[in-house]
């Protein structure tokens, strides 16, 4: 998702601030066609991606419920046809209503404010009508306008998918209280009650992070708005037609003395607090209401930092949603990203200073590992080894090997609770290792399988935060290893016992 939305920005910033200067000097913004395709192919995009998830979640959910059903027939018939009764028809709607969702607001906007989104919305629909837009196309205006009604219909659809998780977070509730009710129920309800319950954790996750990717506050959104706010008629029209505005409108006479008529003053909030809220004696006599109340959230704020910490430590961080739900489980935090979000792909190096055998050598290395979860990683690489020569004196470059290699790294636990930062970072690594340690001189030399050794290796690696050393600016994750090779006295040549390591990230 996040990929998607940054091409989604990168095109409104190309389209606003490629031509910044002249929208400045002529107060006009260039549109061209391409940049507008660009635009529906991506908004297309979030939303099909949305419903599909949303579909199979729906159905994942309806299968364990029929499950339920069926096991819970056999114990209790009579009220199994209750509870259950309809139950398929309702899913099917909440599928179908969720499939057919067009650009209209069948109701009022209910649900969490997403200013990115708005903001979207709002560019799109100022650059549909606003006479400052040159098109090289006549129909370019009707296809801003086809891109704003798939914005709408994404809104529309992400209040569906609230529904949806209103409904499963109170059937959840009404299974759950209903096998409650029963004792010695067989293991395989209560399975798949658990499944239900995780899915249906999983399925909000989903949700939060479409939510959190159309809404990342970052540098392109700012961009974007700082290029279109130069122009006095986009913040009219933002006053005027943004979903915020419309929540809030602003009173025409807004900003005149005539808006403050019928206003309380803060005397008059001071001494209504004062008559409601009875500050205690130890307080002080001269304590104002707004010190007792500064006083009692700091005392809240801080019972909310520690709550916040323990559901960090569970693995939970809702961002401070109000419909958050605490799982029986452990979360998976990658069970909600697609294959290519799970794929880490890295990078290492590992010297060797010269032996009898070989000059010193540099061994580059490319790896990628796959996410199983938050702790666990699984991957493979490729190698190959630099040769630089004996010493200074003489330097010569040489192809002195490769190698494939695989890998497994699961975190390290804390088990002394110390929360220190070298503890945060620790893991504990394992792999094997084929290595081709003769000079290459032809692809033809991997045949000869006689000369690959094999290396068995497991130590630590420390993972920690570190500047691209190809991107200024950017921050990437570094590695230290250390790792122990089982096998290093049947190496022929012999290697060293102990490998070190240090790499980054791609």
């Amino acid at each position: 998702m996040k990929p998607t939305l940054f091409l989604l920005l990168l095109t409104l910033t190309t389209l606003a601030s490629s031509h910044a200067q002249d929208s400045i000097k002529e107060g006009s913004i260039k549109v061209s066609e391409r940049l507008t395709r660009h635009i529906d192919q991506q908004i297309t995009g979030i939303d099909h991606q949305l419903t599909r998830q949303s579909e199979k979640y729906v159905r994942s959910l309806f299968e364990q419920e029929e499950r339920i059903r069926k096991k819970l027939v056999k114990i209790d018939s009579t009220k199994a046809a209750a509870v259950f009764a309809g139950s398929r028809a309702t899913y099917e709607q909440l599928s179908q209503k969720l499939s057919n969702l067009n650009g209209k607001m069948d109701k009022a906007f209910s649900g969490q404010y997403l200013p990115g989104l708005d903001s979207l919305q709002g560019a799109l629909g100022f650059l549909k009508d606003a006479k400052q837009v040159i098109s090289q196309s006549k129909d370019i205006q009707q296809k801003l306008g086809s891109s704003l009604e798939r914005v709408k219909q994404l809104q529309n659809k992400l209040q569906q998918a609230d529904e949806i998780k209103r409904f499963v977070q109170q059937r959840q509730q009404q299974l759950t209280e209903l096998l409650s009710g029963y004792t010695n129920l067989p293991k395989n309800i209560s399975r798949h009650l658990d499944k239900y319950q995780q899915q249906a954790y999983y399925y909000g996750r989903q949700v939060k992070e479409y939510k959190e990717a159309l809404n990342d506050p970052d540098k392109l959104v700012k961009k974007v708005l700082a290029t279109l706010q130069t122009l006095p008629a986009f913040k009219a029209f933002m006053q005027k037609h943004s979903l915020l505005a419309q929540l809030f409108p602003t009173p025409e006479n807004y900003g005149t003395p005539q808006a403050l008529a019928g206003l309380q003053t803060r005397a008059d909030v001071q001494q209504a607090l004062q008559q409601r809220i009875g500050i205690p004696a130890n307080n002080g006599a001269n304590a104002s209401p707004a010190q007792y109340l500064q006083q009692q959230m700091q005392q809240a704020q801080g019972e909310l930092s520690k709550l916040k910490d323990k559901l960090k430590q569970l693995g939970i961080d809702d961002g401070g949603s109000s419909d958050m739900v605490i799982p029986d489980f452990k979360p998976n935090g990658q069970k909600t990203r697609s294959f290519l979000q799970r794929i880490e792909l890295g990078s290492n190096i590992q010297t060797q200073r010269a032996d009898n055998y070989f000059p010193t050598t540099t061994g580059i290395a490319l790896t990628a590992g796959y996410k199983l979860n938050d702790k666990a990683v699984i991957g493979v690489g490729i190698s190959g080894r630099l040769g630089w020569g004996r010493d200074w004196k003489h330097i010569a470059l040489s192809a002195e090997g490769a190698g494939l290699r695989t890998y497994m790294d699961w975190k390290a636990p804390d088990l002394l609770k110390t929360n220190s930062r070298l503890m945060a970072g620790l893991w504990f690594t394992a792999g094997a290792e084929m290595n081709y340690s003769s000079t290459v001189e032809s692809l033809a030399v991997f045949k000869n399988y006689s000369r690959w050794t094999k290396s068995a290796l497991a130590g630590l690696t420390k993972k920690y935060g570190i500047g691209s050393p190809v991107k200024r600016g950017k921050k990437v994750q570094g590695t230290m290893q250390v790792l122990y090779d089982f096998l290093y006295k049947q190496q022929v040549p012999p290697t060293p016992a102990i490998v070190w390591r240090v790499g980054w990230g791609l």
